[in-house]
C-alpha cells in the first residue's frame, strides 16, 4: 500500500509541475502586442506588450533616468503614425541603449490614460546594422545585385 501512495503522490506532483511548465511557457504569448495607435485607451486591466519608438525629449542620460518614487516617465510614439503617442511610467532597470528614437517593447496596462509598465519588462531593440547601411546607400539587399556585375 505504501508504494501505491508514493506513486500517486509522485504522479500528482509530476502532473502539477507539467501544468505549471505549460502555463508559464504560453503565458507570454497570451499578451497582445500593440502600438500606441492600436492601444485601447481604457483601464480594463488587459495586459499589452507595447511596441513603439521613444519620443524625442525622453530622459537621455543616466542622470535624467534616475528613478523617482513614481518611476521613469517617457513617451512612446507609433512607428507608422509618429503623431500618435502614449505616456509611459516604468519602474525597474533601464537598458543602456535606451534613448530617443530607439524602438522598445514594454509590457503593462493602461490606467487613467497612462501606460503603467510592469517592473523589469523594458526591452530596447537595436537597429540592424544592415538595415542602416541599406538606408544610407539607398540600395536593396545584396541578392538584388545586377547579374552583369563581375566578381564570380
Amino acid at each position: 500500500m505504501k508504494s501505491r501512495s508514493r506513486f500517486a503522490i509522485a504522479l500528482t506532483l509530476a502532473v502539477a509541475l507539467g501544468a505549471w511548465l505549460i502555463w508559464t511557457s504560453i503565458g507570454g504569448s497570451l499578451e497582445t502586442y500593440t502600438s500606441p495607435a492600436g492601444l485601447v485607451k481604457t483601464s480594463d486591466g488587459t495586459t499589452y506588450r507595447l511596441n513603439g519608438k521613444v519620443a524625442p525629449g525622453s530622459p537621455a542620460d543616466a542622470a535624467e533616468r534616475a528613478q523617482t518614487a513614481e518611476g521613469l516617465r517617457f513617451v512612446v510614439r507609433d512607428k507608422e503614425r509618429p503623431s500618435v503617442t502614449v505616456p509611459v511610467v516604468y519602474r525597474g532597470s533601464v537598458p543602456d541603449a535606451f534613448k530617443d528614437d530607439r524602438e522598445i517593447v514594454v509590457t503593462g496596462r493602461m490606467e487613467n490614460g497612462v501606460f503603467q509598465a510592469d517592473r523589469g519588462t523594458l526591452i530596447t531593440l537595436c537597429p540592424s546594422k544592415f538595415m542602416q547601411e541599406q538606408a544610407d546607400k539607398g540600395k536593396t539587399m545584396p541578392d538584388d545585385i545586377p547579374k552583369g556585375s563581375s566578381g564570380t
